[in-house]
């Protein structure tokens, strides 16, 4: 069985391919092949080796069902393949609820989603509201598969973002509140401090670096209890047509019709700023109001996680970075200031960012949210902090997720590929940058599990539950593997 994952950067080869319709099917189809490595897919929005199924493969998307809980806790029970599109649907209908957390598209399956730590902006990630889960694995000591529900305790942290390595997840309990609004509007900033100091009023708020122009769009963003305005439909209208579509087409066309790198500066610094029409606050319910449709054109992506602390000399850093990847006539020694330089010497940077002088013009906005610490073990935004002085501590530092996205296709994304390994590499050096699980993960397995003070504890649990990495695949069991065997920590200097 072979599939292609959304970006066409990563294919699955299996040996068998199962979709089964029920929780016995789950059951007889891992009796039916112990010994083997089982691992599951959803709706295959993920660009890293996560996906990877070399061996007997379970696509879960018959195990939708959605069953709202009576009483007051305002739980649900929802089946693993369920599309949070539905699920959100299905909220609504039944009792008039959301999730308290949404990402950027609703396509993916919630079991994916929360295994790989799927944020939005301003509240915790969609792993963090998980209060149970109910898995199928193999037993240990009579090696049969057995249904295990999972509600507490290092377990429960270690499901709430787990990779596949806990066992098939059936269904997921999770946390719900009442439908609300969100008021909307976009505003346009010079400096990032202006940005940052604007999340008091819009803690909801998302922004945008323009490459090219480098000023900030802050799409700012707040909970309300005021009704839907009256130009909701149009706002609707005007975002899909102008964000959704025709700037991704105008990208498109640049990237992959003209293929000139002055377009794409010109494109940035004139034509997309215009589109954007400042101050109109607009009311609507936060299920359409905090999504996007960027699935609607096929791209890749890496995203790097950074606390509030790094988070102003990281998106300096990443700047200088941009202008340096797409101009071989910028001065190395004029880009980056002193002690810059200095720890891109000393953290081995220096040359690889050399390799990629010129080699790459980014064309898409870099696009920051920020996360609020996660009660999981190695969500990117998970509790403990790889800059705490001491192993295990735990930060109230809200994270900060950085994505830049890249519609490049086949052999001509191999510069973004080259940039976003340059970057993974020398933010976790200078800044503790963690890459997404989902995306572009060009750090060596070793060198992130040092990112996440958490993931001893993580293998621990992954021990306890599968000694023998069933559900693992090549990619999770380097992770497993290269516990305390890195480091990367001896050579990370945050920038202060």
């Amino acid at each position: 069985m072979k599939l292609m994952n959304f970006g066409r950067n990563v294919q699955i080869e299996s040996k068998a391919y199962f979709a089964p319709r029920t929780e016995l099917e789950v059951i007889e189809i891992l009796n039916q092949h112990k010994g083997r490595s089982i691992r599951c897919i959803g709706r295959l929005h993920s660009w890293s080796q996560v996906l990877d199924s070399p061996d007997v493969l379970l696509d879960l998307r018959h195990l939708n069902t959605v069953e709202v809980n009576g009483g007051d806790s305002m739980l649900v029970d929802v089946g693993s393949g369920c599309q949070v599109k539905r699920l959100l649907a299905e909220l609504a209908r039944q009792r008039q609820w959301t999730l308290p957390s949404v990402g950027f598209i609703t396509e993916q399956t919630i079991a994916g989603a929360v295994s790989t730590g799927t944020h939005g902006s301003g509240r915790h990630s969609l792993s963090h509201y998980v209060s149970a889960m109910r898995v199928a694995r193999y037993d240990q000591r009579s090696g049969e598969a057995v249904i295990v529900d999972i509600t507490d305790g290092d377990e429960l942290c270690a499901a709430r973002c787990s990779l596949g390595c806990l066992g098939v997840i059936l269904s997921v309990t999770m946390q719900c509140r009442d439908i609300y609004c969100i008021e909307e509007h976009f505003r346009e900033y010079t400096e990032l401090t202006d940005v940052l100091r604007a999340e008091e009023q819009y803690p909801l708020q998302q922004f945008y670096l323009v490459p090219w122009n480098w000023t900030f769009i802050a799409q700012h963003r707040r909970e309300t209890d005021a009704s839907n305005s009256l130009l909701l439909l149009l706002y609707h209208y005007y975002r899909f047509l102008v964000f959704d579509l025709s700037m991704h087409m105008l990208i498109v066309l640049c990237v992959r019709g003209l293929r000139v790198n002055a377009a794409v500066r010109v494109l940035f610094r004139w034509i997309l700023p215009a589109f954007v029409i400042r101050n109109w606050r607009v009311i609507g319910p936060s299920s359409t109001q905090l999504v996007m449709e960027h699935e609607l054109f096929r791209h890749v992506e890496i995203e790097l996680f950074v606390q509030r602390p790094q988070l102003t000399d990281a998106m300096l850093y990443l700047q200088k970075a941009l202008v340096i990847s797409g101009s071989a006539d910028e001065v190395f020694d004029e880009v980056f200031d002193e002690v810059l330089q200095t720890q891109l010497i000393d953290s081995g940077s220096a040359k690889r960012l050399e390799s990629i002088r010129g080699k790459y013009v980014h064309h898409y906005p870099v696009c920051v949210r920020r996360i609020l610490p996660d009660d999981t073990l190695i969500s990117m935004a998970s509790g403990v902090s790889a800059t705490s002085p001491k192993k295990g501590e735990t930060s109230d530092d809200t994270w900060y997720s950085i994505t830049l996205t890249n519609y490049h296709r086949g052999q001509n994304r191999a510069p973004f590929e080259n940039l976003a390994e340059f970057l993974a590499i020398s933010m976790a050096r200078l800044f503790c940058a963690r890459p997404h699980w989902g995306k572009l993960s060009p750090l060596k397995a070793s060198d992130v599990v040092q990112l996440y003070p958490g993931f001893e504890r993580f293998k621990q649990v992954c021990d306890t539950v599968d000694p023998e990495r069933y559900f693992g695949n090549p990619w999770t069991r380097q992770l497993l593997q290269s516990v305390g065997s890195s480091r990367i920590g001896e050579a990370i200097h945050t920038v202060q």
